[in-house]
């Protein structure tokens, strides 16, 4: 299971980058395919305007370093700015990965522990809290 993690933090993207950005990829490619490769220009746009959100979400919502998250948002800006199909699998398959890594690493927060006590009180004193913690 470490091996997965590592795998994930290394490749994977927030859910939103990468299924954010296979979406649009396949929304700029329908309309390019619509009109003959016409509007390429405006693909190359949206993919270097999208480049900086995808940086920001890395860096701050996934936790990536200020490295990692400009270069996965760079190649993620890239890949959709391409006028193909196929690079919109990479999006897709880092957004799985990075899914996959948030979900897991849900189970593993360490959850604080329970405390049992009870409640002795003697004349003449404040009550005092007599326990020990347990993990459940």
């Amino acid at each position: 299971m470490d091996a997965l993690k590592k795998l994930s933090q290394s490749f994977g993207l927030h859910p939103l980058v990468g299924f954010g950005m296979f979406a649009v990829d396949m929304m700029l490619f329908g309309a390019e395919t619509l009109t003959f490769e016409l509007i390429w220009p405006i693909s190359i746009a949206v993919g270097a305007a999208l480049t900086i959100p995808s940086i920001l979400i890395q860096r701050h919502s996934y936790g990536d370093t200020w490295g990692a998250s400009i270069g996965k948002g760079l190649l993620v800006g890239v890949l959709t700015a391409i006028p193909t199909p196929l690079p919109a699998l990479v999006p897709l398959l880092g957004g799985a990965l990075g899914t996959m890594q948030m979900l897991s690493s849900g189970r593993e927060k360490d959850a604080s522990p329970a405390i049992e006590a009870k409640v002795v009180e003697e004349k003449d004193e404040l009550p005092v809290i007599e326990g020990e913690a347990e993990e459940q």
